[in-house]
């Protein structure tokens, strides 16, 4: 899906953060990235507006109220919309003055509006323009099916679909992100989690019936992998590594800055899984690749950590023996939810048969002592510590934990409160533990804080 933003270029920025917060199969049509060299200027804008683009989004403020393009820009639209039939053009108003002096044919519309340019505030109107494309592609789709059939051919119907179906991985991916906190062991019904969907993520639906048909729909595309539901209640029995990864990343890369200045050349360093450990990882690729880093020795589990190192160091000619950096792989069965790999044992049945860690102490034979460990967590084990869903990573965690001189543990706000089975750190091991800031989980932060203060561990708080 190509979605057009017109922009006056005090907005620029907005429009690239925005970018960050819509899912990654819509592409945004902005002009110095689109732009030839030598090319007509208002021909190309007109092609993409008329032909290219699914979507028209304004975004008004003072200065785009008096562009002469943005003003070419919306008449393009305008004559687009009516081509279609169907509404093309959605407004962002992010000057909340300039709304009455915007174009007199836009101003009757519902728009979307931006409190301030805080992350959290962009990442809501992000979810908000989300949801609204969805519905009016829907809509689209519904009136497309009562054409004939070769008025569909004519029309690309195929196209549609496809974007249909970019909007509908969307919605998914909205609703397990806002499914993290909920577990067999505390799950929300569906009345309370439909309250929370239109509140957080803008989505629309009118009943808890509503509701319940679309995630049986998300189900049979396979989309809901991890996610148990019925009439009355909805959580989250696994957590994909695949979705994990798109959400919160401003946050976890502000986690990542913080925690990686701790990491200086000649160390033994170790990376446990997960999406916010992956964030340092991009950290280190980044110093390696500057030349601000070298002489790593790093330990890991994570396959995808491993992988990137591993191709950064290729990209760089660095050979089987260069004391730019060394990976070290823990080896053992691999795991496609979390993308790690456990002790073999687990291969063979539900316990831990052997203690794995012997096989673990012989890479410390060669790299010497752990000097920092990044791990990541699920949630909490009671009050007294840190854990996970299951067994299956908690020796490698622990291993980290008893084998590193310092240990930071990554975890986003949303983790916080989510209760653990499995125990794998206390906050006697002197734990030096990291999350992000948010407004959403402003409480939750408070009452970890007065959790940590009386113990060996520390709690940062990155914004």
């Amino acid at each position: 899906m190509k979605i057009f933003m017109s922009h006056s270029s005090k907005q620029k920025l907005f429009v690239k953060e925005l970018r960050r917060h819509i899912p990654a199969s819509m592409s945004l049509w902005i002009d110095e990235r689109e732009l030839r060299v030598g090319a007509n200027i208002e021909a190309e804008l007109e092609s993409a507006v008329r032909q290219s683009c699914d979507f028209f989004i304004l975004v008004i403020d003072r200065d785009s109220n008096e562009s002469e393009w943005v003003h070419k820009e919306i008449s393009w639209a305008i004559e687009r919309e009516k081509e279609l039939g169907q509404t093309f053009l959605l407004p962002i108003v992010v000057d909340s003055d300039a709304w009455t002096g915007s174009d007199p044919r836009i101003r009757d519309r519902k728009f979307l509006a931006l409190q301030d340019f805080t992350d959290e505030s962009i990442a809501a109107v992000g979810r908000s323009l989300t949801s609204e494309m969805f519905e009016w592609l829907s809509n689209r789709l519904s009136n497309e099916r009562s054409v004939s059939p070769g008025d569909l051919e004519r029309k690309s119907n195929a196209g549609l679909l496809k974007s249909a179906d970019q909007l509908t991985s969307g919605l998914a991916t909205i609703v397990k992100s806002e499914l993290v906190p909920y577990r067999a062991s505390n799950p929300i019904s569906l009345t309370d989690f439909l309250a929370q969907l239109r509140r957080n993520s803008a989505v629309d639906m009118s009943t808890p019936e509503d509701l319940f048909d679309v995630l049986e729909r998300l189900n049979s595309l396979h989309l809901l992998n991890g996610v148990e539901f019925d009439e009355d209640f909805i959580f989250l029995s696994r957590e994909n590594f695949s979705y994990k990864s798109d959400l919160h990343v401003p946050v976890k890369k502000q986690m990542a800055r913080f925690a990686a200045k701790s990491i200086q050349s000649g160390m033994t360093i170790a990376l446990d899984g997960g999406s916010s450990v992956l964030a340092v990882v991009n950290v280190i690729t980044r110093r390696l690749r500057t030349g601000n880093l070298q002489g790593l020795n790093i330990i890991t589990n994570f396959i995808p950590a491993a992988a990137e190192l591993l191709d950064e160091l290729s990209t760089l000619g660095a050979g089987d023996r260069d004391r730019l950096a060394q990976v070290f792989m823990i080896g053992g069965l691999t795991r496609p939810v979390s993308l790690t790999t456990i002790p073999l044992d687990f291969a063979k049945g539900s316990e831990l048969l052997t203690d794995p860690t012997v096989e673990y102490d012989r890479i410390l034979q060669t790299t010497g002592p752990i000097d920092v460990a990044f791990i990541g967590a699920n949630g909490m084990f009671g009050t007294t510590g840190l854990g996970t869903h299951n067994p299956y990573e908690t020796s490698v965690k622990r291993w980290f934990v008893e084998n590193s001189k310092r240990r930071f543990i990554l975890m986003d706000p949303t983790k916080l409160r989510i209760p653990q089975d499995v125990p794998f750190a206390s906050f006697d091991d002197g734990l030096e533990i990291v999350t992000g800031y948010t407004d959403a989980n402003r409480e939750a932060i408070e009452e970890f804080a007065e959790l940590i203060e009386p113990t060996a561990s520390t709690f940062e708080v990155v914004k």
